[in-house]
């Protein structure tokens, strides 16, 4: 019985979604993340040829917004009057497992924080990292960017193996 109703779910999306791909992906993928968007547009059937490319693009266009926000915001002087007394606050958070962790890896911890499709990962915190390293703004782009491109080869992987499965529980 679930598995009719869900064969229905599917298939409105399909038929629904599917014409209409820039307006469903895009606030998507910045509202639910990568997983979310890259696997909802794979069970639509759209390729990796076209996903990974625009899914990278929309990672690295968010990295200059990170610059211009920590430029902007958080080295104004209201702001570091705001947050004068919290420093200590501040550095625990910098010091959490996931920052420890990726400190350790240095460079390699950048990427893998931009790719792992998990809470608390992602092209912020990857930027967070970069910047905490103290990487130059072109090595920190390239380390993101790769993530970025490691992480949605990663999502589409196991977009795959679930459509497999389904195939096969379908069939």
């Amino acid at each position: 019985m679930t598995n009719g109703i869900m064969g229905d779910v599917v298939q409105f999306l399909m038929q629904n979604l599917a014409d209409h791909f820039v307006i469903y992906f895009i606030p998507l993928y910045y509202v639910g993340g990568r997983p979310v968007a890259l696997l909802s547009a794979q069970l639509l059937g759209h390729g990796a040829a076209f996903l990974i490319p625009v899914a990278v693009l929309l990672d690295t266009i968010q990295i200059p917004f990170f610059h211009h926000f920590q430029a902007a915001v958080f080295k104004s002087g209201w702001m570091r009057r705001l947050f004068a007394g919290k420093r200590e606050k501040a550095q625990k958070r910098q010091e959490t497992a996931l920052f420890r962790w990726g400190r350790r890896l240095g460079m390699p911890g950048v990427i893998v924080v931009a790719m792992l499709p998990l809470r608390g990962c992602g092209m912020l915190s990857a930027f967070v990292l970069a910047q905490l390293l103290g990487l130059s703004r072109l090595t920190g782009y390239m380390l993101l960017i790769s993530g970025s491109l490691l992480g949605c080869a990663l999502v589409f992987g196991l977009g795959e193996i679930l459509l497999g499965f389904w195939k096969m529980i379908t069939s």
